[in-house]
């Protein structure tokens, strides 16, 4: 993984973007299933939706935190450590405790909007 900001070529940040999109699609028929609980300020567990094809770490937030989050086509929730981001193709936009919050950015954001599960649903 890049950490210096340097750029990958456009292939290798494609496959970044899918696989965040892979996690996201999953995340979002998790949070289908946890819509029907009680309380919306209990915390739920998605899994890190970071570039790692091999990631499974868990990120705990709640559904108002989770609806936030899906707003935007190009946000994706991460575990809070510098391995989870790839400043390549993405910038943090939100800090939390227990996750980050990232935004794609150029061909990577692109892609991401383009595989954005929500927006294929209307």
């Amino acid at each position: 993984m890049a950490t210096d900001g340097s750029r990958g070529n456009d292939s290798a940040e494609a496959e970044k973007a899918k696989t965040e999109s892979l996690y996201r699609e999953v995340n979002e028929r998790m949070n289908e299933v946890n819509a029907q609980r009680a309380s919306f300020d209990l915390p739920q567990d998605v899994i890190c939706e970071c570039a790692q094809p091999e990631c499974s770490e868990l990120v705990a937030l709640t559904a108002v935190e989770y609806r936030g989050l899906r707003l935007h086509g190009t946000w994706f929730v991460i575990a809070p450590l510098d391995e989870h981001f790839f400043p390549e193709i993405e910038r943090v936009v939100a800090q939390d405790v227990h996750y980050w919050v990232v935004e794609k950015h150029g061909k990577a954001g692109e892609l991401a909007e383009k595989l954005d599960p929500r927006s294929r649903r209307v």
